[in-house]
């Protein structure tokens, strides 16, 4: 069969290729068995058309199998982390990352719910509500190769493939025993202790006409809290909910300032560092203490506890204001314990008939870990029928108010003689309390120790199976049909939450709950909390998360004419998936305080699809493809009992290849693909708290530069007062305040659409063999999530959307204040709110991203030292053009070079510049030393884009240095190594992810050593 001029350059490719980790464009690609002409006929991501030779036509990144495991990493996304596509995201270094300890990958950042993964070319079982899956569930060792493709694949493969493809490709026909052991841990420390276990046994039968094979795998890994690293041991954001009790002062029923003053000059405090009437904490003999405030000259007065107490303040802040140190406790690395089994097997009949099927078994456990439960649970009247049963009840809250924390009457025994001398001086009227003056009930509010840390364990069970027939119906023809199912089961049990009904029996028992538990509740100060009392108020949660996927496929390939490059290839097939997704929250539902509660889901989504394909060989150098998808998809939220109307699209592509010489081969790709919203936007949505930024702060650039104009729009925030007269010109919010915000799901939704882009050239010269491409991927009609940072700056009027400072403004209606501070955004209807000021999803706004990827290869032999000696380099980057987004309301923000923030969401830290350099010196055969350089480029903080002419802090440019040495000896293969050998901190700023610092993009863990052994024959 005559080699075209594509395959000339692929094949001439080939041997550099596979010998280094992460290939270049050249793609090496799954052998599907002998065309008649003798070359193999192979499928390559994107497409699939077999066809003679090693060549793609849209950019494709291939990982080998062994690379995946070669630095001990115990999960699938640690490797793919390091990759210049990828955007680290939900990661094991993510305390509380919302994916309950799986393992995802998002490409190009733009979500991991917009890419697709695929196991040799077919769906695996999905794990989570938007319908990702969970690298988790898939054997390392028996991969052969990844693939990832980033140019978008949506008509190739369906919904989600808006960012691209990363397709799994098994090992084939494998034959022999694979076992191999990895452990690894952290120098000096210890403590990052992970390792790993697996073995794959295989072999043919019946003359070589059927295969099986079966891969094990056990893995575990340690965890970490914060304290374990001191950059994270102190939190660098605050919270107003401490351990020791606040007093919540009534701006209509307060109490004396004058009495204040009196009992803090008896405690011996300067009248200048007296506190206010509502700095007031509680220490644990009676007395009270003062809470200081941010940046002024009032520090914290009177504080009666160790600095190593259990009332942990944080020593960031302190003594310049009090802070509880909710770091310290919470996890830095999820621990994991991992067991798995798969099976893949084929049996070929006749050419005609090729039986194959597949199965796994994944079961894992994973926890997370927070702080004790701070109590912000809603408290009505006893009286209220129509409020939400997740409000706690109580006869001292007045009939239609409403307060959040506790009350406490004035009658409870644990009410100190100090605090009783400042209650005495109230004459006013609270609304939302019964009773008047010193006879109205006392606001707390409360933070939980004594019911430990609020942890979730995790365990997550998920089954797969997949039978098909493929083969040669017809000289030149092929065809394969499959039918595959799986399901997810997650089981959650939470603990530390607070039943706040129960809280509230004990403050207002006659004797403080003593008669009710063992001791009662005193929460005046950090105060004995009984076991008996632990039990009567604690709240376990068993929730039960199920998802059902059932798969069918089937289609034709064939040539249908011979045209001057070679045969006209096509594809004709159709496919149906159908999902169901059940939420059973079980006994964890009512006035729970600690993690969310939450109502039964219960719903189903199904698409049916007709796709084709068309490949071209124009010319002998030039080819041209054709993709095109037709998708009808349909939901339902059979819980609530809304049916979501159906929905019709297409997504199509094409790709044109052009080698004008044999070391050259220019290609162009153009896509047009849809994502279908997930059950969580279609039926769910969700609370946040992110952190913000207070452009009514006295020290801000807005404030400075803004004048009478900027301190009126302050003053004049419509929902809660905006900041008070009293402290306009020397308000300052605390480092790290967060506002809350809602979202609700919208089950008329529409798929998002997106168009991908990608041009450039393949090359072989000189020793060389590399691609360089540009890519343009936009999705528009994006499923909007408002960024509070980005209405906050829009009223504002750093976004030129407010440039008069009219506090009628839409965004500014949003904005809720309490107490001077920014506490939640509710917004109008105008902007998308409903009655509640909750933000239901719509199709709105747009993202775009586009950037340059190159990839380089190169061997230079090293004969001097052995014949068979040679040094391999391959070089990855990826320059980032731009990534804009398009949010509520129009606003447009770039955010190319920025690092993200806590509430902005994960993998949303985007740098110019990621480079990835591997270098494999071959000193012999049998003896190899491996180099990796990781470079993350500086970066300026995220919401330096959002508040121009404001001053943050950003990270630093950080390179990481990994080192490996590689012997075999017969049939065993051993192998050395340190990761981050230079034990490189991670860049820290602020404000900042967590920790201080991005955990997902750094390395949180530092100097890592590992080994590993490998028996094969």
């Amino acid at each position: 069969m005559k080699k075209t001029q594509f395959s000339k350059l692929k094949l001439g490719a080939a041997p550099l290729v596979l010998s280094v980790a992460l290939a270049s464009a050249p793609a090496h690609a799954q052998d599907t068995g002998a065309s008649d002409g003798g070359e193999a006929t192979i499928i390559v991501t994107g497409s699939r058309i077999a066809r003679p030779n090693l060549d793609s036509n849209s950019p494709v990144a291939v990982v080998s199998g062994d690379a995946t495991v070669e630095n001990a990493d115990v999960t699938l996304d640690t490797f793919l982390n390091t990759l210049p596509q990828v955007n680290p995201a939900g990661t094991t270094t993510s305390n509380n990352p919302g994916n309950g300890g799986q393992s995802n990958i998002n490409l190009r950042g733009l979500g991991s719910n917009r890419n697709l993964v695929l196991i040799n070319g077919r769906r695996p079982m999905v794990s989570a509500s938007d319908q990702t899956v969970d690298l988790n569930t898939i054997p390392q060792g028996l991969i052969e190769r990844i693939e990832i493709v980033t140019g978008g694949a949506g008509a190739a493969y369906g919904a989600d493939a808006v960012a691209g493809v990363v397709n799994l490709i098994l090992k084939d026909d494998f034959e022999g025993i694979d076992l191999r052991a990895s452990y690894s841990n952290s120098i000096p420390e210890t403590d990052a202790r992970e390792y790993q276990i697996s073995g794959i046994i295989g072999g043919n039968f019946a003359d070589g006409r059927g295969n099986i094979a079966l891969s094990a795998e056990y893995s575990k890994r340690q965890g970490l809290i914060k304290a374990q690293r001191d950059f994270a041991s102190q939190a660098t954001s605050t919270t107003g909910s401490f351990p020791t009790g606040t007093f919540v002062n009534s701006a209509t029923n307060p109490i004396s300032q004058a009495a204040v003053n009196t009992l803090f000059a008896s405690y011996g405090v300067a009248a200048g560092q007296i506190p206010s009437t509502g700095q007031l904490g509680f220490n644990s003999d009676g007395s009270l203490f003062g809470r200081g405030s941010f940046n002024s000259p009032v520090d914290v007065a009177n504080f009666r506890y160790e600095l190593d107490s259990p009332a942990n303040p944080n020593l960031l802040f302190f003594p310049d204001f009090y802070s509880y140190n909710f770091d310290i406790v919470n996890i830095l690395v999820l621990p994991l314990e991992r067991k798995s089994a798969f099976v893949t097997a084929n049996y070929e009949i006749n050419p005609a008939f090729d039986v194959f099927v597949q199965g796994g078994y994944t079961n894992y456990n994973s926890a997370t870990a927070l702080a004790p439960t701070p109590v912000s649970t809603g408290i009505v009247n006893t009286g209220n029928t129509t409020a939400s049963v997740l409000n706690a009840r109580s006869p001292l809250v007045a009939p239609g108010g409403r307060i959040t924390g506790f009350v406490v009457p004035v009658t409870n025994p644990f009410v100190s003689a100090d605090l009783r001398s400042l209650l005495n001086t109230r004459v006013g009227d609270d609304p939302n309390l019964t009773g008047v003056g010193a006879a109205e009930g006392v606001r707390i509010g409360y933070r939980f120790l004594g019911t430990g840390l609020r942890e979730q364990q995790l365990e997550n069970e998920v089954l797969q199976g997949l039978v098909g027939l493929r083969g040669e119906f017809a000289p030149g023809w092929r065809y394969e049909a499959y039918y595959s199912w799986g399901e997810t089961t997650i089981d959650q049990r939470a603990t530390g939450n607070v039943n706040v009904q129960r809280v509230q029996e004990l403050l207002e028992a006659p004797d403080g709950g003593v008669s009710l538990c063992d001791g009662g509740f005193n929460p005046f100060g950090i105060q004995p909390f009984s076991q008996d009392c632990v039990d009567y108020v604690d709240e376990v949660g068993v929730t039960q998360t199920v998802f059902t996927q059932k798969v069918a496929q089937a289609y034709v390939s064939g040539e249908l004419a011979d045209l001057p490059g070679g045969p006209l290839g096509v594809v004709f097939g159709v496919e149906q998936r159908k999902f169901r997704y059940e939420f059973d929250p079980g006994s964890l539902f009512g006035p729970i305080a600690g993690f969310n509660t939450s109502t039964p889901d219960l719903g189903t989504n199904k698409f049916l699809d007709f796709f084709g394909e068309l490949r071209a060989p124009i010319m002998d150098t030039l080819e041209l493809s054709l993709t095109a998808r037709h998708s009808k998809s349909d939901f339902n939220d059979i819980a609530n009992g809304i049916d979501g109307a159906p929905s019709k699209d297409w997504s199509y592509g094409g790709t044109i290849t052009w080698s004008p010489i044999d070391e050259v081969r220019l290609r162009a790709s153009y896509q047009r693909s849809v994502r279908a919203p997930n059950f969580n936007e279609l039926f769910s949505g969700g609370g946040s708290f992110p952190q913000i930024f207070d452009p009514c702060s006295i020290n801000s650039n807005f404030r400075q530069s803004g004048g009478t104009a900027a301190a009126d729009l302050c003053r004049n925030t419509p929902l809660g007062g905006g900041v008070s007269d009293g402290n306009i010109n020397t308000f300052v919010p605390s480092p790290g305040a967060q506002a809350f915000i809602t979202t609700t799901g919208n089950a008329n939704l529409k798929p998002e659409k997106s168009d991908a882009f990608t041009v450039g050239a393949v090359f072989q010269a000189a020793g060389f063999t590399g691609s360089i491409d540009y890519y343009n991927i936009k999705i528009k009609d994006t499923i909007l999530n408002p960024d509070v940072n980005e209405i906050i700056a829009s009223c504002y009027g750093y976004n030129d959307v407010n440039p008069n400072l009219d506090p009628t403004n839409p965004f500014c209606q949003g904005i809720g204040r309490s107490g001077d501070a920014m506490t939640g955004i509710y917004l109008p209807a105008s902007l998308g709110g409903d009655a509640n000021g909750y933000f239901q999803f719509v199709n709105a706004g747009s993202v775009k991203t586009s950037g340059v990827d190159v990839q380089l290869g190169y061997r230079l032999p090293t004969p001097f030292i052995n014949e068979d000696s040679g040094l391999n380099f391959n070089l990855l980057v990826n320059y980032l053009i731009d990534f804009k987004n398009v949010g509520l309301g129009g606003v447009k923000t770039d955010y190319a070079g920025t690092a993200s923030y806590f509430g902005a969401g994960l993998g949303t830290s985007f740098p110019r510049w990621k480079a990835t350099l591997n270098t494999k010196l071959n000193i012999t055969r049998e003896l190899s030393f491996d180099t990796r350089v990781r470079f993350i480029d500086s970066m300026e903080n995220r919401a330096a884009r959002q508040y121009v002419g404001e001053e943050f802090t950003g990270p630093g440019s950080t390179f990481y240095f990994d080192f490996a040495m590689q012997a075999e000896v017969d049939a065993m293969t051993f192998r050395i190594g340190l990761n981050n050998a230079f034990d490189r901190k991670p860049e820290t700023y602020s404000p900042n992810v967590q920790s201080g610092t991005d955990p997902s993009l750094y390395d949180v863990i530092g100097r890592r050593a590992y080994v590993s052994a490998r028996l094969k024959f």
